[in-house]
């Protein structure tokens, strides 16, 4: 069976980040809480690599305990934050002076260069709604769905859209998320 796998330089942007909110020191503990084998998967990782989603899981839900913190908004954060640092560049601007349909229409390429596993599709529903259904990953875990959404509502809010809301749930093939901003 296929793997999940996450982008490995998104991964290291991500831990470039976790490491600046909570502290080198408490990421480093929370490795310490992982099975030497995620350990080793999440220290490995370079911009070339794929790593299991599932390694990078264990690893945020290892931090949130470390910190105290509730793993989904932390994680949430992280993935908002690095997908905003992502679209620093050009990309920001040209966001702003680009339609909603056609920033809703071009999230599946944002996300097939993130993860290996599923398939999504975007459509606009109407002003300031749109849905994006991810299929072929029937077993999308939780996070997977809550990463998601973070990175839908940052490249929306890089394209200068105001009071930007991702809702994801789980459906029978993966997910749907009904992303809302203010028009």
């Amino acid at each position: 069976m296929d793997v999940p796998r996450a982008n490995g330089a998104l991964i290291a942007k991500e831990r470039e980040l976790l490491e600046r909110l909570v502290g080198v020191a408490t990421v480093r503990a929370a490795l310490q809480r992982v099975s030497p084998e995620v350990r080793a998967s999440y220290e490995g990782i370079t911009p070339m690599t794929r790593i299991p989603t599932a390694d990078v899981e264990a690893v945020y839900y290892a931090v949130a305990e470390e910190a105290g913190r509730d793993p989904l908004v932390l994680h949430r954060e992280i993935v908002r934050n690095a997908v905003e640092a992502a679209l620093k560049s050009i990309w920001r601007l040209l966001l702003k002076f680009t339609s909603d349909d056609a920033i809703i229409r071009r999230t599946p390429l944002f996300f097939s260069r993130g993860l290996s596993r599923g398939e999504l599709s975007a459509q606009l529903v109407g002003p300031g709604h749109a849905e994006i259904r991810l299929v072929g990953w029937a077993d999308v875990s939780v996070m997977q769905i809550n990463g998601i959404s973070a990175a839908v509502e940052a490249v929306l809010l890089c394209a200068g859209r105001r009071q930007v809301e991702v809702e994801g749930t789980r459906t029978l093939d993966g997910a749907r998320f009904d992303a809302y901003w203010q028009v």
